[in-house]
């Protein structure tokens, strides 16, 4: 039994070490449309409905200083896990322009685009921070540097136009 249980525990090390690749980002099998299927997830339900809170506070007084720091944390989290969704292969000229609005300039600038990345869970987290202290326009101020820096200093240089 318990040579059993060390060749699978070894099973799940390989496996899990197999999933990664050596550039440190997931390695997805046959094509990208699970990447593309999980990132577009993880920014409607991590990231977007976090931010939408934190909007809602900052701009029309809606919800709880103590609503944003939940919220914030969460989306700090959410974005720590942006990067890994961006396999090399997972965007527009590899895939419709209606799946992804991924732009061939992240993996261009690869290090640029994991900077700006980096600053959404940056920002986000001080958003906590601030929000914590519950003066309202602190929290309004933050969450316009969290929009503007973390959001916009990505998508705009990385993020193609909505495509119907």
């Amino acid at each position: 039994m318990k040579f059993v249980a060390r060749v699978f525990g070894v099973g799940v090390l390989v496996g899990a070490a197999l999933t990664f690749s050596v550039a440190g980002t997931p390695a997805f099998a046959a094509d990208g449309k699970d990447a593309i299927e999980k990132r577009i997830t993880l920014m409607k339900n991590g990231v977007l409905k976090n931010y939408l809170y934190a909007k809602k506070f900052a701009k029309e007084g809606e919800g709880t200083a103590e609503g944003v720091v939940k919220h914030a944390k969460l989306l700090s989290e959410a974005s720590a896990q942006v990067v890994a969704l961006f396999p090399k292969g997972t965007g527009r000229g590899d895939y419709d322009e209606k799946m992804t609005r991924a732009l061939p300039k992240i993996w261009e600038d690869w290090a640029g685009f994991k900077t700006a990345a980096n600053v959404l869970t940056q920002e986000s987290a001080k958003l906590a921070e601030v929000a914590a202290g519950g003066d309202k326009d602190a929290i309004a101020a933050q969450f316009g540097k969290t929009a503007k820096l973390g959001c916009g200093g990505c998508h705009k240089p990385f993020r193609g136009a909505k495509v119907k």
